[in-house]
């Protein structure tokens, strides 16, 4: 009886120390776990602040406008049926170069000229200029149309950038008159109006006088170019 409770204690005993040792194995399992996934847990991004208490710099959104306007287009806005202005990179395109033309007016008579082609008229439809003659003093004199614009301030040779520059800072007044004589020269730029009416280019014209007679027949020296719009 003795030895059968002696037995029964020590299978006890086997017992318990078998669980203890299983509860051990699991607790020590679980902080291996643990451990593992601290271990392969990722760095945080975040930054870390500044000492100074600065906030952090955020770069600025790229400006989606050009640094430059294409070359001939001009940066002013125009109102609907407004002429472009003319800058330095106007591009000009010629459209004829030194065509001579012969005006002359009896007394009291006008004579216009259209300068688009260039073409003498009798009559104002379409003309830049006109010229009429003085019967006093046989004198012939100049006078720009209605929305053509000018400069007695030019030379022969010039560019039509010159001129745009010289009819922007010299220009004729409107009706005045312009006395013809050899070696007078003018910058002009046609009707931008009647242009577009006529679904036509926009131009600028260079003209020299480059002889007079007795009669006050004037004979010029025409070039012209057409402006982009």
């Amino acid at each position: 009886m003795a030895l059968t409770a002696l037995g029964v204690s020590v299978l006890a005993l086997l017992l318990a120390f078998g669980s203890a040792l299983f509860a051990w194995r699991a607790i020590d399992q679980a902080k291996d776990a643990k451990s593992f996934a601290l271990g392969n847990r990722p760095a945080s991004t975040a930054p870390s602040p500044d000492p100074s208490g600065a906030a952090p710099a955020t770069s600025a959104p790229a400006s989606n406008l050009p640094s430059e306007l294409p070359s001939g287009i001009d940066d002013v806005p125009r109102s609907p049926g407004e002429a472009p202005v003319l800058t330095e990179q106007t591009v000009y395109e010629p459209k004829y170069q030194k065509q001579p033309m012969v005006l002359q007016a009896a007394c009291g008579r006008t004579m216009y000229a259209d300068l688009d082609e260039p073409r003498a008229k009798n009559d104002d439809d379409q003309a830049e200029i006109s010229l009429s003659t003085s019967c006093s003093s046989n004198q012939p004199m100049l006078r720009l149309m209605d929305g053509v614009e000018g400069s007695e301030d030019a030379r022969p040779g010039m560019t039509p950038k010159e001129c745009a520059d010289k009819i922007r800072s010299a220009l004729v007044g409107r009706d005045a008159p312009i006395p013809v004589r050899k070696g007078t020269a003018l910058c002009i730029t046609t009707s931008y109006q009647d242009a577009r009416e006529r679904r036509d280019q926009w131009r600028m014209i260079l003209m020299q006088v480059v002889g007079v007679s007795n009669d006050g027949a004037a004979t010029v020296e025409l070039s012209a170019w057409n402006i982009p719009d």
